[in-house]
């Protein structure tokens, strides 16, 4: 250390009692400065005011050491005499001040020193910086980063960076020139979701749409490829920059430099949108609590709009450059282009920045997806250059401004990113080296820290709650363990952030994964009262546990009764309190040492808790890059449980979904009903045509009153603060599904009393139409005496003569009805129906690879914790489930029977009939909270039923059409007339 010196800030916070009133770094050398003559001179010129600490003998040396030149110079001096109680200089110049300091303790010592510094710092000369300082180092030969031959190529490349960025207006830098990640990416993502999703899959079979996707997807990542042909000069730069030099590391300092350049650039411009969005964000949430209406608000929100959208267009960092070329990669990987010299290198850049310890960027915030064929690849050349290491993942999840990164980054000497900013968002990596002696006791070689986005988004909405919630899931569930970072004692959003996520976790069975989490609060000192303590830590263990075992209770898992049996907690030992990072008030507000102490602390319990971790749970890298690929797959076959903010919020839809099902069958049955009464009179011949008015006016009288009851229960039930975002979408899907039926009642009519009117009159003409026939076989016979005709060309002359006579049967135009599509409409039902059910598409999707449905009572069956050692005896409800689930296959199969025989023709409420048959005998069959039928049977079940009905289905359909489809019912008839027609002319052949 002779020869160092060390520099460090104080930050006054504000207050009264600060030292001084500004910030003020203080360097010190270490060693004999008369043993280092170039420093001491560097600081003297550096220096507002320099201190010296002497002895008695270093008085006698003055004349003959460096010493004079402190006296000679301008700047203000102050000499601390360590052997010297007091010291009376009879030259006294103000601006060279002696103090002698024998027998002064620290106080006094401090005190006096500060209050010279004060006097002497008031006339004291404008401050140095930094580049002055670089020149003064120049001078007395110092080494000088920036003047090193790696770091000026770097600078250089970082310039040409930034004179091409200078080009372009700030708003249109992301657009212009990193294309590859702006519209064309998102659409994508969007695109991929879907594939997983089916949220608007609409009239086609679930494979259709896919292939559909697919297509979308490859055309989009065309459209990228073309960009990536034509590369432009930045990202060619950029790449140039990125080159790995694993000797000096110019890859890093570039980087560095392109960073600071890039803040500068854009920091001024940032701060006043942030002002504006913060002002105009203050406005919304004020007309939104006058619960206003008005033209004023819906401006506000558009302005807001507005400007959200330039903030995100005007943020760029080196995330987004390399995102974007994680982006190229992706879309020569898509193109077959494997042999591309720059696909194969683009991997390796970010593999070599990783395992030099800069973040990579894990999952897009801004399109809030994961890239998994980049991360793949990534992941691939970090294992080939370091072998197949272990690693432990220690992921960080809090709300935004919680200090989460500022504590990853005091813990480990990392480089995350501070900003609170909204566009800076997602999740980033970071691999860190375990030093050799700590490997073999810890059990792995490398951590891989996690770090995520705030999780409290201004203007949440739904799309907002989503990524939210996957965000933290995912971040939760790829950690072995995560910290939980919570600013002060609200626990109440991570609470129902933390509900969601075990609802997800219960959900993702096929996934074994063991996350395990460690509570950080920030902002509050460790109570010393043991009694206060452990009543606190009672108070969190009773919350997480009862958000555990209602979410369980959903998801009918009968094996989870507390927090722990889901994600790996201790309350005795995964708390942990912090001081607040600052002393006093920030920005100038120095550090707390306490807070340093707290980090050292919570360290050495996560490496104590990363030894305790089981080796099957550390995953190698290789493993690493599998869990992420099927732990985000899962992410995305999750169609429901993000949607809400919490268990509640679950509970709350589940229930008025059951309601809703309830009420449109009401709606259906009656509709049916109607059906039943109409067909009859049509078929009957009381009725000639039905009138939609008629129609209209019983359904409308049936849906006012099922409104009646919907109004009533978002009225006074009591979750209706809950219940009221829902409203308006339930109100408007009742609207259209009465009009839907209507519009399906009244077609059916038209085509019932059409198919009568055509029997009608084909029961009239039929004779006409046989003594016809008859007279033609007589001329036939007579005409044709010695000659027989064979049945070839009897068809002939019978169609010749049907040809000629029957378009006076058909009617000038008759109603068009397009064939139902049955497959499909038992897909969209099934998904409407079952979308709270996990991985609902792919078991739709293979439905007839299944198995015939038989009974699995550790599936079928939810037998709670308390039930299981009190119950009534289990064989009893087997036997009753047995034969309820028979029963329901027996009255399905009365019913498609009873169908076809009516003859009423196909509707979907059919369907929907299954479903309802299969909801009352599954509430019957269940005994309290005792035994209860899980929503696997009766998706199982459904889709058994399905099948079965769908072929009933098809049938009934055709039969329906034959019997009221002019042409098709004609046609039907001509093979029974061309019969009679043959008989009759064997008949006549024989008398002659």
């Amino acid at each position: 250390m002779e020869g160092v010196v060390e520099i460090c800030w104080f930050c006054p916070s504000g207050r009264a009692e600060d030292r001084f009133e500004n910030c003020i770094a203080f360097t010190s050398l270490h060693g004999n400065g008369e043993m280092h003559e170039k420093q001491v001179k560097f600081l003297l010129e550096v220096s507002s005011v320099t201190i010296l600490l002497l002895s008695t003998s270093d008085i006698e040396k003055m004349k003959s050491s460096i010493l004079p030149e402190f006296f000679k110079s301008l700047k203000p001096l102050i000499c601390l005499f360590e052997n010297v109680e007091n010291i009376v200089d009879e030259k006294c110049d103000p601006h060279k001040v002696k103090i002698g300091i024998k027998n002064l303790n620290k106080v006094e010592l401090a005190d006096k020193i500060t209050a010279t510094l004060k006097k002497l710092l008031k006339d004291s000369t404008s401050p140095c910086s930094l580049n002055n300082c670089a020149n003064i180092a120049r001078k007395y030969e110092f080494i000088i980063d920036e003047d090193q031959r790696d770091c000026q190529e770097a600078g250089k490349k970082a310039d040409i960076i930034m004179d091409l960025l200078g080009k372009v207006k700030l708003s249109q830098r992301k657009e212009k020139l990193l294309p590859l990640q702006g519209q064309l990416w998102y659409d994508w993502c969007k695109k991929d979701k879907e594939f997983y999703q089916m949220r608007k899959k609409g009239n086609r079979s679930i494979e259709q749409y896919k292939n559909e996707i697919e297509k979308e997807k490859q055309k989009i990542r065309c459209e990228q490829y073309h960009k990536v042909i034509d590369l432009n000069n930045l990202m060619n730069s950029l790449l140039d920059g990125l080159q790995s030099h694993p000797e000096t590391h110019m890859e890093l300092y570039f980087l560095q430099r392109l960073s600071m350049f890039m803040e500068q650039l854009s920091k001024k411009d940032l701060e006043t949108l942030h002002q504006r969005h913060s002002f105009l964000l203050a406005q919304v949430q004020t007309e939104k609590q006058k619960q206003s209406k008005t033209d004023s608000l819906r401006l506000w929100e558009a302005e807001l709009a507005d400007v959200s959208k330039e903030i995100s267009d005007s943020t760029l960092g080196i995330e987004h450059f390399l995102r974007e070329v994680g982006q190229i990669y992706e879309a020569l990987e898509e193109a077959s282009s494997q042999t591309n010299t720059l696909f194969l290198s683009l991997p390796q850049m970010a593999a070599d920045l990783m395992v030099s310890g800069a973040p990579i960027e894990l999952m897009d915030g801004d399109a809030s997806y994961v890239p998994l064929k980049w991360v793949a690849a990534v992941f691939d050349k970090v294992s080939e250059k370091l072998g197949e290491k272990r690693v432990f993942v220690l992921s960080v999840l809090g709300l935004q401004g919680s200090g989460k990164s500022t504590l990853l980054n005091a813990m480990f000497g990392l480089q995350f990113s501070l900003s609170a900013g909204r566009c800076t968002r997602g999740a980033y990596m970071q691999l860190l080296k375990v030093e050799e002696m700590l490997r073999e006791q810890l059990g792995f070689d490398f951590v891989l820290v996690v770090d995520s986005e705030g999780l409290k988004v201004p203007q949440l909405i739904n799309e907002a709650q989503v990524k939210k919630n996957e965000l933290a899931t995912f971040v939760i569930g790829l950690g072995n363990l995560t910290l939980i970072n919570v600013f002060g004692k609200n626990l109440s959003e991570m609470q129902d952030i933390l509900q969601i996520a075990v609802h997800a976790f219960l959900r993702m069975k096929q996934l074994t994964i063991s996350p395990r989490c460690l509570f950080v609060h920030q902002n509050i000192e460790e109570v010393i009262d043991t009694n206060q303590n452990m009543a606190r830590r009672r108070w969190l263990q009773e919350k997480l546990d009862g958000m555990a075992l209602a979410a369980s209770r959903y998801e009918q898992c009968s094996d989870v009764c507390q927090f722990n049996d889901i994600i790996k907690f201790d309350v005795k030992t995964h708390i942990h309190y912090f001081a607040c990072l600052w002393e006093g008030y920030p920005p100038m507000a120095p550090p707390n040492p306490s807070y340093s102490q707290n980090v050292q602390e919570l360290k050495s319990r996560i490496l104590n808790l990363a030894k305790e971790e089981s080796r099957g749970n550390i995953l190698k890298l290789s493993e690493l890059k599998v869990r992420i690929r099927d732990l985000w797959k899962t992410l995305m076959n999750e169609n429901f449980i993000f949607r809400f903010r919490n268990t509640k919020e679950v509970m709350v839809m589940n229930k008025l979904e059951t309601l809703y099902n309830s009420w449109t069958w009401e709606l259906r049955s009656h509709v049916l009903e109607l059906q039943k009464q109409l067909t009859n009179q049509i078929q009957n011949g009381e009725v000639e045509e039905i009138k939609r008015s008629s129609v209209e006016k019983q359904v409308v009288e049936k849906h006012e009153t099922i409104k009646q009851k919907f109004e009533k229960y978002f009225r006074e039930d009591t979750d209706r603060d809950i219940l009221a975002q829902w409203k308006g979408k339930f109100e408007n899907n009742l609207k259209t599904l009465k009009e839907e039926l209507i519009v399906e009642l009244m077609k059916k009519c038209e085509v019932m009393t059409s198919g009568k009117k055509i029997q009608d009159l084909w029961n009239e003409q039929k004779v006409k139409f046989e003594h016809m026939f008859l007279e033609k076989i007589r001329g036939m016979v007579v005409s044709s005496k010695s000659m027989e005709l064979d049945d070839k060309e009897l068809r002939d002359v019978f169609n010749k003569i049907w040809s000629e006579n029957i378009s006076i049967l058909l009617p000038p135009l008759s109603p068009s009805v397009e064939d139902p599509d049955i497959e499909i409409d038992l897909e969209n039902i099934l998904l409407e129906h079952f979308k709270q059910h996990p991985n609902i598409v792919n078991k739709i999707r293979y439905r007839k690879t299944k198995k015939a449905f038989s009974i699995n009572y550790s599936k079928h069956v939810f037998t709670s914790q308390k039930s299981q050692a009190y119950g009534s005896p289990v064989e009893e409800f087997e036997k009753d489930i047995l034969k309820r689930t028979t029963q329901i296959m027996n009255v399905v199969k009365e019913i498609m029977h009873m169908r076809e025989q009516r003859n009423e023709g196909y509707s979907s409420s059919y369907f929907h009939e299954i479903l309802q048959m299969i909801q009352t005998e599954t509430e019957a069959a269940s005994q309290g909270i005792t035994y209860l039928l899980t929503n696997r049977y009766k998706l199982e079940l459904a889709l058994e039923l399905f099948q079965q009905a769908a072929n009933s289905f098809k049938k009934m359909c055709t039969a329906f059409k034959m019997a009221n489809n002019p042409v098709l019912y004609l046609e039907s008839k001509k093979e029974e007339s061309f019969t009679n027609f043959k008989l009759s002319y064997k008949h006549c052949q024989s008398i002659d």
